[in-house]
């Protein structure tokens, strides 16, 4: 069984049109507005799941410090970890998305499935921090309970194995709390010795990027592509 989980703070009709068509995913959102009233959404995308975890409930299992670089204890990225860790195991890989990341269509991600079927982890290429120099990128604001080598990169679109979420909760389940998501990903999964391969697929994902619709193809993921109505025109006119 395979899902995605678009992440967002709130809802936009644009991903919810998009995503409500999908037939060979099942597809969940995870909102982190706690406030936010899903109602109307709930009612006009029955192919959706909207997800609201309650901040306390991520402390509480240790699943926090993913994300210092908003200033928040508890993001969606915590709450979407958490909830296939715990509450919703069943399915055998999940994709993650954050909202500004472009893909033309739901065959775009099925030709990446198809191509790594037993992966616990895709993603973008990784750097290597091979002794712990805490003098490079973001090293110095992180806290790793393991020794070095660690690893980070881009991982706004990612794909996970139950395999990969366990260790990710043995570790949060071990040391309380789990660490900045860009190191996470790739740390967590070549420390466990697990299956890791950055597909070609996710070259065009990027801290920072301008993509016009001549650099846009079909069959690969791109970030960031923050204005959504960008994503309805590339889908209309590719």
């Amino acid at each position: 069984m395979k899902a995605i989980c678009l992440i967002c703070f709130n809802p936009s009709k644009i991903w919810c049109k998009f995503l409500n068509n999908f037939i060979k995913y099942k597809v969940f959102m995870i909102v982190d507005d706690n406030t936010k009233k899903l109602t109307i959404f709930k009612n006009n995308y029955k192919n959706i799941t909207f997800l609201q975890i309650n901040n306390i409930f991520c402390i509480n299992y240790g699943y926090t410090n993913m994300n210092f670089t908003i200033n928040k204890l508890v993001s969606g990225w915590e709450k979407a970890i958490l909830y296939f860790s715990i509450e919703h195991k069943y399915f055998d890989h999940i994709w993650f998305i954050e909202d500004d990341v472009f893909f033309y269509d739901e065959q775009t991600i099925e030709n990446i499935d198809k191509q790594y079927l037993y992966d616990d982890l895709l993603s973008n290429s990784y750097d290597t921090n091979i002794d712990g120099n805490s003098n490079e990128w973001h090293w110095n604001k992180i806290n790793i309970n393991y020794f070095p080598p660690y690893y980070n990169g881009m991982m706004c679109i990612i794909r996970l194995s139950q395999k990969m979420l366990d260790c990710i909760h043995n570790y949060a389940n071990k040391n309380k709390t789990l660490f900045f998501l860009e190191a996470l990903f790739p740390t967590i999964a070549i420390k466990n010795n697990l299956i890791y391969n950055t597909p070609p697929e996710f070259n065009e994902i990027h801290y920072r990027k301008n993509f016009e619709i001549k650099n846009i193809s079909k069959n690969i993921l791109y970030h960031p592509i923050k204005n959504l109505y960008e994503h309805s025109f590339y889908r209309k006119n590719l």
